[in-house]
């Protein structure tokens, strides 16, 4: 396949992606590595809280063994998930404080609701229509149909492992991501996060082997492709990336990744007009502004030879990540 190489000082590495989106860099000559499917790759508040509430039906009467999903608003990343109890309720706790969305699941009905944390704790009431079979896209019925067959230890084990990422204890994540596919070994979320932490150490083979399993497993499940993809772009299989990416977007319409990992396919086909598309989709579905697009997109415009352009993206990337670990490298490819 042909790449069209951009200009040497800012070289663009086709190795892209980590689970979650966040992969270590792009390669020696390059700005950085993307690591926006990485599960550690967030900007947490030193102050925390808690938010805590209850599913009820239309009736009032309250909802168990609902599943909730705190999510981050501007990613759609799950942070953290459980299950209602017997009252309907539900807590998460060491919260940073920001806005996230909460999405409550049963069967075919699903209900999302955006909540904002700025103080020591939020209480919300969700009312779920559970019988309204049209208040759930059909994919959302059939991931609930797949994680009714997980056992509630996978599950407790599975959410302890997306508390350690919010507290960015990677070893703890291992730990429980294993523990619950011990118990289940077919639980696709679980298998898609040991992929990513795989991906994360580059070993791509294992990556690919566990999404692979995790399509087999639930079809359903928009972030087995998205990570699919990023493995794929990484493998320089852009193709079969892009099909990776359409098929988590026909799943998930809403999410901004495949976008993303369809921009990273183009750029490496050296298609930049197609890139720069993908990148306008990506950043309409964000809620807030995410500095690898700005990185990508400076890339971009360098294969269009738009080099004034590209220095104010990668400008826009330095301001909104002035922690990145490539900083002095990507102001050095700035100044030159």
């Amino acid at each position: 396949m042909r790449v069209v190489a951009v200009p040497a000082i800012l070289l663009f590495s086709l190795a892209v992606v980590s689970f979650a989106q966040n992969a270590p860099e792009w390669g020696a000559t390059s700005l950085g590595q993307d690591r926006s499917m990485s599960p550690f790759d967030r900007t947490s508040s030193t102050q925390t809280g808690s938010i805590s509430g209850t599913v009820v039906a239309v009736d009032g009467r309250p909802q168990f063994n609902v599943s909730v999903q705190l999510r981050d608003l501007g990613t759609g990343h799950i942070l953290a998930s459980v299950y209602t109890n017997g009252a309907g309720g539900f807590s998460f706790d060491m919260v940073p404080y920001g806005r996230y969305e909460l999405v409550a699941t049963e069967q075919m009905a699903s209900l999302r609701q955006d909540i904002a944390l700025s103080s020591g704790f939020e209480v919300v009431s969700l009312r779920l229509n559970a019988s309204d079979p049209n208040a759930a896209s059909s994919h959302n019925a059939m991931v609930s149909l797949a994680e009714l067959k997980v056992p509630q230890r996978a599950r407790d084990a599975y959410q302890k492992a997306e508390q350690a990422i919010v507290k960015h204890k990677s070893e703890d994540v291992a730990k429980y991501v294993q523990k619950a596919l011990d118990i289940y070994p077919a639980y696709a979320p679980a298998l898609t996060l040991r992929g990513a932490l795989s991906l994360d150490k580059d070993d791509l083979a294992a990556a690919v082997d566990d999404f692979d399993k995790a399509i087999h497993a639930d079809s359903s499940y928009a972030m087995a492709h998205v990570a699919m993809a990023s493995a794929l772009n990484r493998l320089n299989k852009f193709d079969d990336a892009l099909r990776a990416a359409e098929r988590a977007l026909s799943l998930s319409p809403n999410s901004w990744q495949p976008y993303f990992e369809m921009a990273k396919s183009y750029v490496a086909k050296a298609d930049y007009q197609r890139a720069l598309q993908q990148l306008a989709h990506a950043q309409g579905q964000m809620s807030q502004d995410y500095a690898p697009l700005h990185l990508l997109r400076a890339n971009v415009l360098l294969g269009l030879k738009s080099f004034n352009d590209a220095a104010t993206e990668l400008k826009l990337f330095l301001r909104i990540a002035p922690k990145d670990p490539m900083r002095q490298r990507h102001k050095t490819h700035l100044e030159r």
